[in-house]
């Protein structure tokens, strides 16, 4: 009997760690993106509105000049940045949640509201993935770039939609999360349901 309790504890625990893995490692993809965005705002910022105007307090003439496309840089590197981060955030359960009734509530009661919870965000995760993949491929169809670097929009759009997969898949290990601490009463994984 306490191997077949256990058996389902430790699958958890090897799919929670690989799943903590690599949604850290595509979290850090969104980090570097959010730094890239970071950089080409302030270059851009400072060539076309800082320079000019420091320039022309020592009586020199300078020319506004920002980097072509910054703006679309930065939508694409937001996109990004957001797609990388939620399959983390849920997977660490950084969601925002208002405990205000529950916080005096048994284990089992907070985490049975949490499997609810899991269970309409993996429906909603999964239904957001599948419409992403129509998006895409009309973007690969209709060869859709950007306006003015002329950027394939499909590329960040693909990482998108493999993100968007990655949230559905976590969001249903949630589920099963969820489910082996209602079965167990005891916590599992990261700040555990007993700290919300």
């Amino acid at each position: 009997m306490a191997a077949t309790t256990q058996r389902p504890t430790a699958a958890l625990t090897a799919v929670g760690v690989l799943l903590e893995r690599v949604c850290g490692a595509v979290a850090v993809l969104g980090g570097i993106a959010l730094l890239g965005m970071i950089v080409v705002s302030v270059v851009s910022i400072t060539g076309r509105s800082i320079l000019p105007g420091l320039a022309g307090l020592v009586g020199l003439e300078f020319r506004a000049a920002s980097i072509p496309g910054d703006i679309e840089l930065v939508q694409i590197g937001t996109g990004i940045a957001v797609f990388s981060f939620l399959p983390f955030c849920q997977l660490r359960r950084g969601n925002v949640l208002v405990d205000f009734f529950t916080s005096g509530a048994a284990l089992r009661v907070r985490a049975a509201l949490d499997l609810v919870g899991n269970l309409i965000f993996t429906i909603l995760a999964g239904v957001i993935a599948w419409r992403l993949v129509l998006g895409l491929q009309d973007k690969l169809a209709y060869n859709d770039t950007t306006m003015v670097l002329r950027l394939p929009e499909a590329y960040p759009f693909a990482f998108g939609v493999a993100c968007a997969w990655l949230l559905a898949i976590v969001c249903a290990y949630t589920v099963w999360r969820s489910a082996e601490e209602i079965r167990a009463d005891r916590p599992i994984g990261p700040h555990d349901v007993a700290e919300h």
